[in-house]
């Protein structure tokens, strides 16, 4: 392979399906433009970064959440002067070009479509801090509740780490708050939230709505089907590729920004509260 001919796509993150949907999109555009995207993931390796980026053979880097606020492997990247893009980063916009979806309101959203149905103690399980996203999914959260002159119950907050048993770990100190619903900040912990309300002999919806974040496909063969945010991760690693290409082919070209939209997607996990 012709040195400066593959894209470096890194991950530090323990959602296999978040990493493969944003792999698939990238891979696409990169067979489309003759560029191949290799895929490291830092949270299976043991390797240092630096080992990672010491190749001449990268033409730019991609870099994933938390990566893409870490400014430590920003400047490694700079110092090696290669172009980068940074997928859903929250410090430092103007650092590089940037694929942004609004977390909060997409939080926001989903919360509100909890209240419309009439909940009123929602549930919210956090993802781990290192994920700078996890604080602007929980100031949707937080803020929809506001807009109804709701004040947060800390009985109601529970802190996850995204993955699916987080989510039936911390299901019981939510359980014990009596809440109506339950938003989790992504679609495993919801689903580790309904695994743990069966063992239960909770009934989801019955008892309590759930609803999750990133609407992977496990929130279409969960039963009940989950209602999530729709992120188009697919469409972020494809964007993300093809402003590195841009940047490759117009190098007087400046930073890049785009932001991607989001769907709320209602499924049988969330029905109507009945007082």
């Amino acid at each position: 392979m012709n040195i400066r001919t593959k894209i470096l796509l890194l991950f530090d993150n323990n959602g296999n399906e978040y990493v493969s949907r944003i792999q698939e999109g990238a891979s696409r555009f990169g067979r489309s433009s003759g560029f191949a995207v290799q895929a490291e993931n830092l949270f299976h390796s043991r390797k240092p970064i630096t080992e990672f980026l010491e190749s001449d053979s990268w033409a730019g880097v991609v870099l994933t959440p938390p990566l893409s606020d870490d400014r430590h492997v920003l400047g490694l990247i700079e110092e090696r002067r290669l172009p980068f893009v940074r997928i859903a980063p929250l410090l430092d916009m103007d650092r590089g070009s940037t694929v942004v979806m609004d977390e909060y309101d997409a939080a926001r959203a989903i919360t509100d479509l909890l209240l419309r149905k009439g909940h009123r103690r929602i549930g919210f399980v956090r993802g781990p801090n290192q994920h700078l996203v996890s604080m602007r999914r929980y100031n949707g959260y937080a803020n929809a509740l506001g807009g109804k002159g709701l004040r947060i119950d800390p009985a109601l907050i529970v802190q996850g780490d995204f993955s699916r048993q987080s989510g039936r770990e911390q299901a019981a100190r939510l359980f014990a708050a009596k809440p109506t619903a339950i938003f989790a900040s992504n679609d495993e912990m919801a689903v580790g939230v309904i695994e743990a309300a069966n063992a239960a002999g909770i009934s989801v919806p019955g008892e309590i709505s759930i609803a999750g974040f990133d609407d992977n496909a496990i929130a279409r063969t969960v039963r009940p089907r989950l209602s999530s945010v729709r992120q188009p991760l697919e469409e972020m690693g494809e964007a993300a590729c093809q402003l590195i290409v841009d940047r490759l082919r117009h190098a007087a070209r400046g930073n890049q920004h785009m932001q991607v939209p989001f769907q709320v997607v209602e499924r049988e996990s969330v029905v109507e509260y009945a007082a």
